[in-house]
């Protein structure tokens, strides 16, 4: 993104394939180490251990999820490098332009979501994620394309809302963030359950899960061809991701089966009524 910022404005999608070139490549490789060594990859940012410092942890869920995004996104790419393209004699072009920017910073968020060990660091994630999804929403600039954006934006901040409240009680309960220390807890009490509860139905507003749903299909009646496949391939399956994170490693055993079998009928409420 910020090599688009250098560059001239019809060079923008050269950069972005060459991008997600790499990047798949930087996928693949993430997945054939966790292979081979058959261990989760972690490295701590600054040298500095949690709680203190920040970790990014690549599992086996993890490095799934960042090569289906690479997939997709280099898939999306190919597709769109016809429709978002400035010819050679062009100098300025706010959609083609726009749209590389904001398909790569989508990129980059999700892969932040993915790898994150602390959950205020993941709470940036998904705002970074919003922020980034949310114009290309509006891409073409109609009143009926910003009106959704503008809903699928209510929406989003309020599921950031509650996912902050809830990240706040749990730094206030047990003095961290990271979801490791966080799995380590010898019993959860009434303050974990609170916090958890305002994390996953935050996530669930994110996510666009029944009864929630209201923004996702105006989002993507208007939505370009290309941010629409990005949307419903990639960006609503973060918060889900969370969500399995918050039910798999920091709730206690016995809620994952209840927290299951409540995700199974909002997933097949939503396919009904979306």
């Amino acid at each position: 993104v910020l090599a688009m910022l250098v560059v001239a404005p019809r060079h923008a999608r050269q950069v972005a394939l060459v991008t997600m070139a790499a990047g798949l490549v930087t996928a693949i490789a993430i997945v054939a180490e966790l292979i081979r060594t058959g261990t989760a990859l972690t490295y701590v940012v600054g040298g500095w251990q949690p709680p203190l410092g920040i970790a990014l942890r690549a599992d086996g869920l993890s490095a799934t999820m960042i090569a289906m995004t690479a997939m997709v996104i280099t898939a999306t790419g190919l597709f769109a490098r016809g429709l978002y393209a400035l010819g050679p004699k062009a100098q300025d072009g706010r959609a083609p332009t726009t749209f590389w920017g904001l398909l790569l910073a989508t990129w980059s968020a999700l892969n932040a979501v993915f790898v994150g060990e602390d959950l205020f660091n993941l709470y940036v994630a998904l705002e970074l994620l919003t922020f980034a999804a949310v114009p290309l929403v509006c891409l073409d600039g109609r009143a009926e394309t910003v009106a959704a954006a503008l809903r699928y934006l209510m929406f989003a901040l309020l599921g950031s809302l509650l996912y902050l409240l809830g990240t706040g009680l749990l730094y206030g309960s047990y003095g961290t963030l990271d979801i490791q220390m966080l799995s380590r807890l010898s019993e959860g009490g009434p303050a974990l359950s609170v916090a958890l509860a305002l994390m996953i139905v935050g996530l669930l507003a994110k996510a666009a899960l029944f009864p929630l749903h209201l923004w996702l299909p105006p989002a993507h009646a208007g939505a370009p061809a290309a941010a629409s496949a990005v949307l419903s391939a990639l960006v609503i399956k973060a918060p889900v991701f969370l969500i399995l994170r918050l039910v798999l490693d920091i709730a206690p055993p016995h809620a994952a089966i209840l927290a299951g079998q409540i995700l199974a009928v909002l997933g097949a409420s939503s396919i009904l009524f979306c």
